[in-house]
């Protein structure tokens, strides 16, 4: 896993349909655009007070499941690199996950390269050997964050998907046609 410049992944963004929106000036969100073949599903918990996207599948899920879900999904998208981008700056990810990530070595490596990266939102790209850690970091993040600017989003770069892990509300999911979501949503629709 390595720190990129954000430029680098403009092109991976706009060949997918893919736009940022900030909604003040500590959160952006990636967002795919609207269009025929787009399909947009919310993983909602119990409870949460998040809205989900309009026109998005709302499937409700319980958080002892959520966990489990994105690991099917990730493994499902074991072939291509993935772009991880904060909502918030990289500071409040690394912070939130310190602890539960701690004796993870692989997590300790990119800790140590972030230094100069904290107070940024350059995207880190993951390589398909990355599996396991970005499962990891998944579920660190849907145990231990609660605010807003600790979400992150996954953005597929071999096809037009996007993860974005909500604290204590769930998981947003976007895809650029309907067979790719037919394919990942096997993994959380009976």
């Amino acid at each position: 896993m390595e720190f990129i410049p954000a430029g680098e992944a403009a092109r991976v963004l706009d060949d997918h349909g893919l736009f940022s929106e900030s909604t003040d000036e500590d959160h952006t969100y990636v967002r795919m655009r609207d269009g025929e073949t787009v399909r947009h599903h919310h993983l909602m918990l119990e409870g949460c007070s998040v809205d989900p996207r309009e026109g998005a599948e709302v499937i409700n899920i319980p958080a002892d499941q959520l966990s489990k879900v994105i690991d099917g999904v990730l493994h499902k998208l074991h072939h291509t690199q993935i772009l991880l981008i904060p909502v918030g700056k990289w500071r409040s990810i690394f912070d939130v996950v310190a602890f539960s990530l701690a004796s993870n070595d692989e997590w300790q490596a990119v800790d140590a390269a972030a230094t100069v990266e904290l107070n940024t939102r350059d995207p880190l790209l993951a390589d398909a050997g990355d599996l396991h850690l970005l499962c990891d970091l998944a579920k660190a993040l849907l145990h231990d964050s609660d605010k807003p600017d600790q979400g992150l989003m996954l953005i597929s770069v071999g096809q037009p998907v996007i993860l974005e892990i909500i604290p204590e509300a769930g998981v947003r999911l976007s895809f650029g046609n309907s067979a790719i979501a037919a394919e990942l949503s096997e993994v959380y629709v009976s």
